[in-house]
């Protein structure tokens, strides 16, 4: 039959390539090479003897008969992650307690959330944001989602997003910006406590005429990212936090070129401490490939 002997690891390439409609961005989701990715797909057309996937100019488009193979892969993957969970967490109710800076928690965490609780709906994650260092102090949670260097004593910090800011702004606003210089007739939103922002990124692009551009100070991300979308300013962000969500949607990057900052977002817990069940299953997801996976 046409099904027997068919691959796992051909359906969780094909699910990856026809979700991104990219095998680049299926290969970083995946960790494997480009190639790699490509050769999976060959071997799954060859078994089911369809084109599953339209090549021209370096894009891909899924064809009639891998439009219709798709959904039928993501229910069939679904089912088996949410019955092997069931079966297999050593849990029945549960609830892990977070303390989560409140910018991560609307940006990253709130699009991406739903994913986890399709796997273990047994599990309650209660969220309790934070911003400064001093609410971690009394903090009596498992994980913490910090901001900062990662250099925490006491903690195991796992990075969650890159180290890389660039500009981002509503659709309006981006069609007003041909080039970085555009930016000096906007207001620049910047983010107190981000180790570098504008400033650096102006002296990159040797913008040096800037002592009198109008300037927008807030202590969120989140507050900065809301303010771009109803089109006031720029802000500077994180790539991974603009991949999914309401306010993501209504943002872009008018710009390629970013600055690395020594501040970024941090999973942390006790190192001289065991978590529970509950807290390491929601650690090693925030930290595997289930959480990453992009609508976009």
């Amino acid at each position: 039959m046409l099904t027997n002997n068919i691959q796992l690891n051909w359906l969780r390439t094909f699910e990856a390539a026809g979700r991104r409609l990219s095998f680049t961005l299926s290969a970083q989701e995946l960790n494997m090479s480009q190639s790699a990715v490509s050769q999976q797909i060959q071997l799954l057309e060859h078994h089911l003897n369809q084109k599953l996937f339209l090549r021209a100019n370096r894009t891909i488009q899924l064809t009639d008969a891998g439009r219709s193979f798709l959904p039928l892969v993501q229910d069939s993957m679904r089912q088996l992650n949410t019955g092997a969970a069931q079966i297999f967490t050593p849990l029945n109710q549960a609830v892990v307690e977070v303390n989560v800076n409140s910018a991560f928690g609307v940006l990253w965490l709130a699009p991406r959330l739903h994913r986890f609780n399709t796997i273990y709906p047994q599990i309650t994650i209660r969220q309790l944001g934070t911003n400064w260092a001093t609410d971690f102090d009394i903090s009596t949670a498992e994980l913490e989602i910090r901001y900062g260097a990662g250099n925490w004593p006491g903690f195991e910090c796992h990075p969650l997003v890159s180290k890389q800011l660039r500009p981002y702004c509503s659709v309006a606003n981006a069609k007003r910006i041909r080039q970085p210089s555009d930016l000096e007739s906007m207001v620049l939103l910047d983010v107190i406590g981000t180790p570098q922002g504008w400033s650096k990124w102006l002296e990159m692009m040797e913008l040096d005429n800037t002592d009198e551009q109008s300037h927008q100070y807030m202590d969120s991300h989140a507050t900065a990212v809301s303010m771009a979308a109803n089109g006031f300013g720029v802000c500077l962000m994180y790539d991974e936090l603009m991949r999914e969500g309401v306010l993501a949607k209504q943002l872009v990057a008018p710009f390629v070129d970013s600055i690395s900052t020594e501040g970024s977002y941090y999973l942390c817990y006790q190192s001289d401490k065991d978590l529970s069940d509950a807290s390491r299953i929601f650690r090693d997801w925030l930290l595997g490939s289930g959480a990453h996976r992009s609508a976009r």
